[in-house]
């Protein structure tokens, strides 16, 4: 007899899966039994994931700022698997830069990704959990969003809407059986954090430095957030909504 995964059946939509954390959650989903629709517009980082993962996971080239193109993929997903029972927004950008020294096209593109981007995936996700009365949708935050950054205002401004644009919907939304939850990352060794490490002059000297801020005095691995997003996408966290977890190694204590 074979043995079911914690997501067996279940549909979901992850955003930004093409690398990194998303990559891993998608990953860790399909083994659970989810079949999963990413969203990206990363086309040659989705072809690896589906040669890892296998034809439980597809790939829909997507710009999540567009609602339009939002809209289109969500309908397109039920009509395809005739259901939407997770979503997780994980696409997001990064940039540095102050409130004085933050240019005002960085401004909106971050806010255009991280903030309204998990909107409009909210937006037109949600209707068609409201039809079965049941549905998971997980925000991905940042560090960021609950303790500040130096040099990253605008990534700490987004990622501090997206923990309250979780809690809005969580309250909104509720009475229909749809939990919304966020985890916050904390630092995390992807591949992007590695190749900074490498490429550094003291290799050593960098991890050290990237690791020893926090209690646990390593770095996040993809697979300890694609964890955390399981539990929420599961049914063994039915009655959370609106949680904020952080996974941070204990940074934001």
């Amino acid at each position: 007899m074979a043995i079911q995964g914690r997501l067996e059946g279940k549909i979901a939509v992850i955003t930004g899966a093409s690398s990194g954390i998303g990559r891993r959650t998608a990953a860790l989903f399909a083994e659970e039994g989810a079949r999963v629709t990413v969203l990206d517009l990363d086309e040659d980082g989705a072809r690896g994931l589906i040669a890892d993962a296998g034809p439980s996971v597809r790939f829909f080239r997507t710009d999540i700022t567009s609602e339009e193109e939002v809209r289109e993929r969500m309908d397109m997903v039920v009509n395809l698997s005739g259901s939407l029972d997770i979503l997780v927004n994980c696409a997001g950008i990064f940039e540095e830069g102050g409130v004085a020294s933050a240019a005002l096209a960085g401004w909106h593109r971050i806010m255009e990704v991280n903030l309204t981007g998990t909107f409009l995936c909210m937006k037109h996700a949600i209707p068609h959990m409201l039809a079965r009365k049941d549905g998971s949708i997980i925000n991905i935050a940042s560090e960021a969003g609950i303790r500040a950054v130096p040099n990253q205002a605008a990534y700490n401004a987004s990622k501090a809407a997206v923990v309250m644009l979780t809690k809005s919907a969580a309250l909104d939304y509720a009475f229909a059986g749809i939990r919304v939850n966020c985890v916050c990352p904390g630092r995390v060794l992807t591949p992007l954090v590695q190749r900074v490490i490498d490429e550094s002059e003291n290799p050593d000297g960098t991890l050290e430095e990237l690791s020893f801020d926090r209690p646990v005095m390593r770095m996040g691995t993809t697979l300890d957030i694609a964890r955390a997003c399981l539990v929420f996408a599961s049914d063994d966290l039915k009655y959370a909504t609106g949680s904020v977890l952080s996974v941070d190694g204990g940074y934001t204590l």
